[in-house]
């Protein structure tokens, strides 16, 4: 019987050659691979964990151009508290993004305004006007998402400090009960409603994981951005180093804040009239306008002229000035 060849004899010379530099190939690329990862555990682990967080924040960065070009922008800071105070999980190149995205939709409202129902006719007024109206649509754009920003960040503000008062008045209970200071923490975020009820669920997981207890507290405090907050994170945190009868302390915190919330609505009553007075002041010109051009355009139309239009903008000049002015003087807390 005969016998036939090896296998390999009936490869040409070129593949077997080909064959071995591949198996080299893999067995070079293998031996590297594992080089790397000795040399990745034996250095230093703070090293790596930072490098790893700035290759994650790297990846994880959805406008990596936008967040190169604010990077140490002065404002930044203060977006980036003003998100964190509002509960917004968004990051300020985000939050840069939506407000570039609201300024070219209102330039191009504006441009198309100005194409269809204000042509240029080449006149020095009007070119006036138009960029002047320009101007404020682009002010708007860049303004408005801050500015919303900043009445949400507000609003959540005033909620959290309403409920501080009795979020202490819970903890001082369970501490008199016999319960330490993070149950009594415990205790308050399952016995209160939002938003003062996630902050304090923060605070529990970040003591969970192993941050202290007065580092916890003080970044809760920077988050909410609130005197009421620095008040009683600065005084229970020494409390806390010290010693003492922290239970009493969180009871007076609690009445000192109470006070305080009395005193705001109390003004708040005693400056209503004010108030009032001036969203009449601004709302009945308006209201009188809307009328007249109702019931008598005719003599309405003489203000829509291109004379007329001057007055209308001193007197809308005037109404902004008067309620700013207003606005300022019943404005207690500045």
């Amino acid at each position: 019987m005969r016998l036939l060849p090896p296998a390999s004899c009936l490869l040409p010379t070129q593949m077997q050659t080909l064959l071995i530099a591949l198996v080299l190939i893999n067995v070079i690329g293998l031996a590297a691979t594992k080089m790397k990862k000795k040399a990745a555990v034996t250095t230093e682990g703070i090293a790596v964990d930072t490098l790893q967080t700035a290759l994650n924040r790297s990846k994880n960065e959805r406008f990596a151009l936008i967040a190169r070009f604010i990077k140490g922008r002065k404002d930044v800071s203060l977006i980036e508290k003003n998100l964190v105070s509002a509960g917004l999980m968004i990051k300020p190149s985000e939050f840069f993004a939506l407000n570039l995205l609201s300024l070219a939709v209102m330039v191009l409202f504006a441009i198309a305004y100005l194409s269809l129902k204000w042509p240029n006719d080449g006149a020095f007024f009007t070119l006036v006007k138009r960029l002047f109206f320009f101007a404020s649509m682009c002010l708007i754009g860049w303004r408005g998402p801050r500015m919303v920003l900043q009445m949400k960040a507000n609003s959540r503000r005033a909620k959290l400090e309403y409920q501080l008062a009795d979020a202490l008045t819970i903890i001082s209970s369970s501490l008199k009960g016999g319960y330490s200071f993070v149950q009594g923490l415990d205790m308050a975020s399952k016995q209160m409603e939002e938003p003062i009820k996630s902050e304090i669920e923060r605070v529990m997981r970040l003591i969970q994981l192993g941050l202290d207890t007065p580092k916890a507290l003080s970044q809760m405090s920077e988050r909410v951005n609130s005197y009421d907050y620095d008040m009683t994170v600065s005084a229970t945190n020494i409390q806390l180093a010290v010693g003492g009868n922290l239970s009493q302390l969180l009871e007076g915190i609690s009445a000192t804040i109470r006070d305080r919330i009395r005193l705001r609505r109390d003004v708040g009553a005693l400056t209503a009239q004010g108030r009032i007075s001036g969203g009449i002041l601004f709302v009945l010109p308006l209201g009188i306008a809307f009328f007249l051009c109702g019931v008598n355009w005719e003599y309405m139309s003489a203000l829509f002229t291109d004379t007329g239009m001057y007055f209308v903008y001193g007197a809308m000049t005037m109404q902004a000035v008067g309620f700013l002015w207003i606005k300022k003087l019943l404005d207690f807390d500045n």
